[in-house]
């Protein structure tokens, strides 16, 4: 048994423990608003990176394996994540911000959780609007034709009067569709109010990351210096190919006027793989080889679709591109279009899911456009199709037609939108026929301007592809010059290319620019190419404007300048 201490030597012993005690730690001070928020933002943003995650993935299955998919189910027991008060807290920390890097990526964030919500609010009649779409079919010379294989059947049908018969025949089947446009219309402009923005051009404007009025700016000053251009292009295109004057075509006309941009037997099934695989082997990159990209092209999938698409299901680890192999010009311009998205996804380095997976789409679709472009690269087209003196100049013809139609078509719809939302109470039906009779420089008939509402888009969709052909027209003009014509030949390249590819959607179109040694997107690299192609002067004034000098504390670091 222990012996017992005296009660004089536990006393002492004790005392000298009281004395030697350090005085205890003060309560560490409460956790300050932004502390609170920044806490609560990450939970949300990493369950919002795990449901895209998922959403992802069942797109993959319905895309490359012909599987049904339920994105529906997806949001089940998460209905509140996507919350106005979740939305509001989002801003609150951005306005808190003072670092530009964080800013962004809480822009980016809140862009993202805007459009949740209004998907979410606007499910009824979006799936109303698309189960419709996808059953609308109409009768031709007793037949039923499905609403959405007219204009493939447009740009088959050597008919010009079978044409026009078929385009007119939709029309009533399309204006089944006005109602359900009308009612999404009225509550997305209420929605939008109700998350905190003054105007849709305001909403529009920060999910596209641009000054919209500057960007009409230059839709205006593309159409005027494209106008005359255009007209001696399209009337040598139509004289080629349809036999008839550009002032007699309808715009039925239109997708059986651009089939001409298809070369046969130029372009087989199966080799659009290896020229893309092939193009990118000279600047020392195998998309094949890199363990974090996947690429699926079984084409024994009987429902898989046979249209390219990459998904970054996580950017930039699980990357995957679906391809079924085709034929055709058109075919082979999708897969590269699609390979530079891959590019993109897989050499990124940000480790931010909301700067690597969400934001503005303006920059990867740079990256897409680049090597689209390669289809109208005289030299690429040479060595990868064996296209050359006159097959390839009657080629890049009708495919720098197209081009100039599409950016004129884009510039239209940009200021379509803008005045249709500036303009309260504007008959859009009149505005519709002005703008179409402008762009296309044809007359627009009643068939014609009935597709105003179906030829809207949601917050100004155009300025994304409008700005990334222009800086795609850049970066390709800086390749060349650094590495020369076939730029994709060089190692160096590969490298240039990888060092913008690493920085995922972090930086801003202007920024990709200013990498380049802009000042910010240029559209006269583009044009000027065009025109050289088409033997028609095209030049503009001067179009870019420096970015405001005092941004309010919440506007995220993207100059406002298109």
């Amino acid at each position: 048994m222990r012996p017992r201490l005296p009660a004089l030597v536990l006393g002492f012993g004790l005392g000298l423990l009281g004395g030697c005690a350090t005085p205890a730690k003060p309560p560490p001070p409460p956790p300050t608003e932004e502390q609170k928020l920044a806490e609560e933002v990450a939970r949300s943003s990493a369950e919002a990176q795990t449901l895209l995650q998922a959403q992802d993935l069942l797109v993959w299955s319905y895309w490359a394996e012909g599987a049904r998919a339920d994105m529906a189910s997806t949001y089940a027991g998460r209905e509140g994540l996507f919350s106005l008060d979740a939305i509001r807290k989002i801003e609150r920390l951005r306005q808190l911000g003072t670092e530009p890097r964080e800013i962004r990526a809480l822009t980016a964030l809140q862009s993202h959780f805007a459009g949740e919500y209004l998907s979410q609010q606007l499910a009824e009649v979006n799936d109303a609007l698309a189960n419709l779409e996808a059953s609308l079919t109409f009768q031709v010379d007793g037949h039923e034709v499905r609403w959405h294989e007219l204009e493939r059947l447009l740009a088959n049908e050597r008919s010009a009067p079978k044409r026009k018969a078929l385009y007119t025949a939709a029309t009533p089947a399309l204006e089944r569709l006005t109602p359900l446009i009308r009612k999404r219309e009225e509550r997305t402009e209420a929605l939008v109010r109700e998350l905190g923005y003054a105007s849709y051009e305001a909403f529009g404007g920060e999910l596209r990351q641009a000054d919209l009025g500057r960007l009409g700016l230059l839709a205006e000053e593309v159409l005027q210096a494209t106008e005359a251009p255009y007209k001696v292009v399209m009337e040598r295109l139509s004289q080629r190919e349809l036999g008839l004057p550009y002032s007699g075509l309808t715009r039925a006309d239109l997708p059986r006027l651009f089939r001409g941009r298809d070369v046969e037997g130029m372009f087989l099934k199966g080799e659009g793989l290896v020229r893309a695989h092939g193009t990118l082997a000279g600047m020392d990159i195998d998309l094949g080889e890199m363990k974090n990209v996947t690429i699926d092209a079984r084409s024994d999938v009987k429902r898989k679709n046979p249209r390219p698409l990459t998904l970054g299901i996580r950017v930039p680890e699980d990357v995957r591109l679906s391809v079924k192999p085709m034929g055709g010009a058109l075919e082979q311009v999708r897969l590269l279009h699609e390979f530079g998205h891959a590019l993109h996804y897989a050499f990124t380095k940000e480790p931010r899911f909301e700067l690597a997976k969400l934001g503005n789409p303006t920059v990867t679709e740079t990256y897409a456009a680049l090597f689209e472009d390669l289809m109208d690269d005289p030299v690429w087209l040479e060595e990868h199709a064996g296209l050359k003196d006159k097959e390839r100049s009657e080629y890049l013809a009708a495919a720098s037609a197209h081009k100039l139609f599409l950016i004129r078509r884009a510039a239209g719809r940009l200021l379509y939108e803008l005045a249709l939302h500036r303009q309260r109470g504007t008959d859009a039906r009149a505005l519709y026929k002005a703008m179409i009779e402008r762009v296309d420089e044809l007359p627009a008939t009643d068939d014609d301007v009935a597709r105003y509402l179906v030829d809207q888009e949601d917050f100004f969709q155009s300025a994304d592809n409008f700005r990334a052909w222009f800086l795609g027209g850049q970066l390709q003009g800086q390749l060349k010059a650094r590495f020369g014509p076939a730029w994709w030949h060089n190692s160096e390249a590969g490298a240039f290319l990888k060092g913008l590819w690493a920085q995922g959607n972090a930086i801003s179109a202007r920024e990709l620019a200013q990498a380049l040694g802009d000042d910010g997107i240029v559209p006269d690299v583009l044009l000027l190419r065009l025109g050289t192609t088409l033997d028609v002067p095209i030049k503009l004034g001067g179009h870019d404007e420096p970015p405001p000098a005092n941004p309010t504390p919440a506007t995220p670091p993207e100059p406002s300048t298109p």
